[in-house]
């Protein structure tokens, strides 16, 4: 992109489009009036059909708390003539439908979450309209006789998303069963890393929207997703990878929207893991205590409602290897999720939700090579509170707007002010660093939806704002490290200066206008356009967008979706304050410890971001979803994303011990991905899924250069950190015999890709040049629900890691070192049991 210096004279940038831009505005319109031109006949005679029958009817669907529930499917069978219907509520759950004959209807409504409902006897051209009520599918229901909306080909979903809902975020097995993040890699396309982070075909973290019922929850300093609620109490998780429409920003890589739930006109509880276990270990001691609980239900019927959802975590992890007295490493977790719902009146709602999350560790890091004394004790918490009001305008608008205020703080301390030591048999003394870093984010969201309008189709627009003010402060204090040799000579001494306490802020504005066209009744369009601006970068920043679908077949059993778009990232204050956090130098001494070999190595970072343009993506994809005998449900999908003026740290010095790194947008993301996938979902919520995807993650900057942990070399392209080209997954809930379910998870993916370097930190090869193992992870367990003191049971047993695969998280990636490519694990077989309260029979 080229710059207008007249813009420069007012602080402001502008960006100028670049040749791939303006193609792509071109296909946009371009596409956009082939459509309109392709069908506007077909508009037309349909208009013309539906003005003859006299009758109408609106169905307006809810939940049990009256919010309006969006994209469900209806169904309106006439009997004379006899014909079947087909319709989708719009954003306010409303639809209409047209050209009926007078008479005796039935019509059904579903959506998949949700208890489908079906009134048998409709009279069409006596009454206006029908209300109906779309419950929630729950994991105890009292009630026998509700019907489970299967999933099935959505007509009106354009993005590239797949999702898991309340009851296979429980039934499920994964890593860890309190954690969604462990959850999501469950989704195909979607990969943890050894620090729990997840990515998005092929994006980092940071990369990546997180969202909590609409509000963003991403750590503003690191990009990272950190904040935790219950499981118990989310609705669903859903990962949107490709085509997501324009109200979301500031994730080129994907979006991660997790929705929670709410109380209804019945009181509700849930109980899961109230029982300890113990380990023998050095005697007998607590070994874990996970707890899950919640209660829902009225504040007053039929008009106010809260739910609160609990879950903590204490575990003791004792190392053999250390004495008695300093050997143990206690850590305890507490989240909480409280929230609270008013019907002020039918067409205003107020909503509250409270977050809280607290953990504290005496010694992190400690192991059998990292005793006591090295490690560190580390406190951290954030907190959510957000506000949202909900409001049907007079004239038929939906309002929603808006506001939350989040805060992250993360502190940790060494034990005491000794010099720290690395020699090749582990460390000793106390680490070298204090941290302390306080984070916030006030956001204001306002979205604004109009009433459909009719031309050539129906259009729903949409229009949204979205306003963050970003702090960050950090304080860290680095003392100097000793490295020695295996004759316990000084191979190298490194010292830190310069890293004073710090504020950094940030202002992001972003507005967005969206159209979600039916042309006709199997053909759905959705052009949207954004514009995005913040207070470090001052660009302007315009992103284009649409996506289509286009039911194959009439019955709806095929559908081709497709879509392109630009999407930008946020400013990542973690890269941005990187010059802010002081120099280091490294000292090389000779084979006796005491003489220095080569002058200090200087390590900075220089950052102007002046010179710097957000990093800007292109992406699309192209998915044909169809519908095979058995009720099997059949997707292949193809995903393409080219990243262009990526941030990455330069090394300015030609010396090969250069540390001088400037931040330069230099970098170019390529990923490639062919997806396919299969569910088949069976009476009572049992269901099966398998997926196969080929892909490839690459970029010409893969290094990632920062003052801890320094890299002597310049910057390379290879393989991503997370590139995985082969991956299965395949995980399921099935049912047994005598009330005995069975559930399973397994995962098989090519190994992730690391980089050697030698005792000097120089890269030795070119970037990724080996893998981890073959990682394959397969959980298996057995449940049965059983009636017992009045109360309904679930209880579980089963395994983790079945086959002890034992896949590795870390490596010894040092040539020099006699322990180069030792695998380092935690994972291993794990018999384990879960018993879990669900209510009074």
């Amino acid at each position: 992109m080229e710059r207008n210096p007249e813009c420069e004279k007012t602080g402001v940038r502008s960006v100028r489009p670049t040749r791939r831009d303006l193609c792509f505005l071109v296909f946009l319109f371009g596409f956009s009036g082939a459509v309109t031109a392709g069908f506007s006949a077909t508009a037309m005679a349909a208009q013309d059909n539906d003005a003859k029958p006299s009758a109408t009817l609106q169905v307006t669907v809810l939940d049990e708390t009256g919010v309006a529930v969006p994209h469900a499917l209806l169904s309106l069978e006439q009997n004379q003539p006899p014909r079947v219907l087909k319709g989708e509520t719009d954003y306010m759950g409303r639809y209409d439908f047209s050209g009926l004959s007078p008479g005796t209807c039935q019509l059904r409504v579903e959506k998949e979450g949700y208890y489908a409902v079906t009134h048998r006897t409709v009279q069409v051209g006596e009454t206006a309209g029908v209300d109906v009520t779309l419950n929630h599918v729950r994991e105890y229901t009292e009630v026998v006789n509700v019907v489970y909306s299967p999933p099935a080909i959505d007509p009106g979903k354009t993005a590239a998303s797949d999702s898991l809902d309340s009851q296979q975020i429980i039934d499920l097995p994964f890593g860890v069963a309190r954690d969604i993040r462990y959850a999501l890699p469950l989704l195909p396309g979607v990969l943890q890393d050894a620090f729990s982070q997840v990515h998005i075909d092929g994006s980092s973290t940071r990369q990546i929207l997180d969202q909590l019922d609409g509000f963003n929850i991403t750590d503003p300093t690191t990009g990272q997703f950190n904040m935790r609620v219950s499981v118990d109490a989310l609705r669903s998780a859903s990962v949107e990878s490709s085509r997501y429409p324009v109200e979301y920003g500031k994730g080129s890589g994907g979006v991660v929207d997790l929705s929670t739930g709410m109380g209804d006109d019945h009181f509700r509880y849930s109980a899961t893991d109230f029982v300890p276990s113990i380990q023998q270990k050095k005697g007998l001691h607590f070994n874990t205590f996970t707890p899950r609980g919640s209660i829902s239900g009225p504040l007053r019927k039929g008009k106010a409602w809260f739910q609160d959802a609990f879950d903590g975590e204490y575990d003791l992890n004792i190392i053999n290897e250390l004495p008695k007295g300093a050997d143990q490493n206690p850590a305890w977790r507490i989240n909480n999720l409280a929230k609270a719902q008013v019907n002020l009146t039918s067409s205003n709602i107020l909503s509250t939700e409270f977050v809280v999350n607290l953990f504290g560790s005496d010694h992190i890091g400690i192991s059998r090579f990292n005793p006591q004394e090295t490690t560190v004790n580390e406190k951290s918490s954030s907190y959510l509170v957000g506000v949202r009001d909900q409001a049907l305008l007079p004239g038929g608008s939906l309002l929603e707007i808006g506001v939350a205020y989040s805060t992250f703080y993360d502190v940790f301390h060494p034990l005491g002010t000794q010099t720290y030591v690395i020699n090749p048999e582990g460390s000793s003394g106390n680490f070298y660093e204090s941290f302390q870093n306080r984070a916030s984010r006030l956001q204001g969201i306002a979205n604004l939806i109009f009433p459909a309008r009719y031309w050539l189709g129906a259009h729903e627009f949409k229009v949204g704002l979205d306003i963050d003010r970003i702090t960050d402060n950090q304080n860290a204090d680095r003392r100097p490290i000793e490295i020695l040799r295996e004759d316990g000579t000084l191979s190298r001494r490194i010292t830190f200066t310069g890293a004073p306490p710090f504020t950094r802020t940030n202002f992001e504005a972003g507005a967005y206008a969206q159209d979600r066209w039916s042309v006709s009744a199997r053909w759905l369009l959705e052009p949207g356009v954004r514009f995005d601006w913040d207070s470090i970068l001052r660009d302007a920043l315009v992103s284009p967008r649409v996506a289509t679908t286009y039911l194959v077949t009439p019955d709806g059993h095929s559908k081709l979706s497709a879509g392109v778009g630009i999407y930008y990232d946020a400013s990542n204050l973690d890269i941005l304050t990187r010059s802010l956090t002081g120099e280091r130098a490294d000292y090389y001494y000779d084979a006796t410890g005491t003489t220095l070999v080569r002058p200090p190595v200087q390590t900075t970072f220089q950052i102007d971001p002046r010179m710097l343009n957000q990093s800007r993506f292109l992406n699309w994809s192209v998915a044909l979803e169809q519908k095979l005998p058995k009720a099997i449900y059949l997707k292949t999908q193809f995903v393409q994303k080219r990243g262009a003026n990526g941030w990455a740290f330069v090394n300015l010095g030609a010396s090969p011990f250069s540390g001088s790194f400037a931040l330069r947008n230099v970098r170019q993301d390529h990923y490639d991905a062919l997806e396919v996938t299969a569910r088949r979902t069976f009476k009572g919520q049992h269901v099966v899924f398998a997926s196969y995807t080929r892909s490839a993650a690459r970029s010409t900057a893969v290094l990632n250069f920062n003052i801890d942990n320094p890299l002597f070399s310049q910057q390379a392209g290879g393989p991503l950190p997370w590139d995985t080209p082969n991956r299965v997954v395949t995980w399921g809930w099935l049912p047994l015999v005598r009330r005995f379910d069975l559930a399973y998870s397994a995962d098989w993916r090519d190994g992730f890709p690391f980089s050697l370097v030698n005792q000097d930190q120089q890269l030795v090869g070119v970037p990724g040049s080996r893998r981890f193992p073959t990682y394959f992870s397969l959980n298996m367990f057995l449940e049965r629900r059983v009636h017992l003191f009045g109360y309904e049971w679930a209880v579980r047993a089963g395994f983790d890691d079945i086959t002890n695969r034992h896949n590795p998280f870390a490596v010894d990636n040092n040539v020099n070192s006699p322990d180069f490519l030792t695998y380092s694990a935690i994972q291993g077989r794990a018999l384990t049991g879960r018993i879990r309260l669900l209510g009074r029979k």
